[in-house]
């Protein structure tokens, strides 16, 4: 008999940083590999269709992802996946999570996962109003950024770019 695999505590912290820090995605979350990850470098590759963006990451984030790692090993020491985020279905496989794992997780949790993307990125909105800052931080398009921006501050709002 297996032991049953926990609800989630050692995996889902280090994605609710990601999503909620630096506001990646539920599809970037089941993409990524172990290999986008460069814990010394203190930084994370996420691939999009408009290429490759380069995430910087902090020390809490970085310090979950670590304790992540630590937890996959020994609860999977063999496993030849190569994704970040496992379960106990894909630790054993090459393929990532199914599609509606992340979203299913993030509700378990209270949380949704596109809402909490979508707030982070209108928080820094409001504090940088730059849309190249949000360009760059969240590797978002200029358009993405305009509307924003627009959201954030209604006041200065003129034409929104489509």
């Amino acid at each position: 008999m297996t032991t049953p695999e926990p609800a989630g505590p050692e995996r889902w912290p280090p994605a609710l940083a990601l999503v909620a820090l630096h506001a990646l995605g539920g599809t970037e979350l089941n993409r990524l590999r172990l290999t986008d990850l460069d814990l010394p470098g203190a930084g994370l590759t996420v691939h999009r269709r408009s290429g490759p963006h380069r995430v910087r990451l902090d020390p809490v984030t970085l310090q979950l992802l670590d304790a992540w790692l630590r937890y996959r090993h020994a609860r999977w020491p063999r496993t030849a996946s190569p994704y970040l985020l496992v379960s106990q279905q894909t630790a054993t496989t090459a393929v990532p999570m199914a599609a509606g794992t992340v979203n299913t997780e993030f509700a378990r949790l209270g949380v949704n996962l596109s809402k909490l993307r979508a707030d982070r990125i209108l928080d820094e909105a409001r504090h940088s109003a730059d849309p190249v800052r949000l360009m760059r931080v969240f590797g978002i398009s200029a358009s993405t950024a305009m509307k924003y921006l627009h959201a954030a501050h209604p006041h200065r709002a003129g034409v929104i770019p489509r």
